[in-house]
């Protein structure tokens, strides 16, 4: 039942080393093409991802101030 699988390897041809390397620098070249995409498509919004990023510091620093000056005992 799950011997039968075994057949269908025996005919297959071993990769070679330089098979091997050719898919490693396909995968090396294809990793540095997406990381030079998300970089590319980062640097067009950054700017407002920072702004989001200051209004919600913002925001939280309000929230926990108000609380703050709440919860003080005079």
């Amino acid at each position: 039942m799950f011997g039968s699988d075994n057949n269908k390897h025996d005919d297959e041809k071993p990769e070679t080393i330089m098979q091997k390397f050719f898919r490693a620098c396909l995968l090396g070249l294809a990793g540095v093409f997406v990381l030079w995409l998300a970089i590319q498509l980062l640097a067009q919004f950054w700017g407002w991802l920072l702004l989001a990023a200051a209004l919600g510091g913002l925001v939280w620093a309000t929230i926990w101030f108000v609380h703050w000056r709440r919860d003080r005992r005079w």
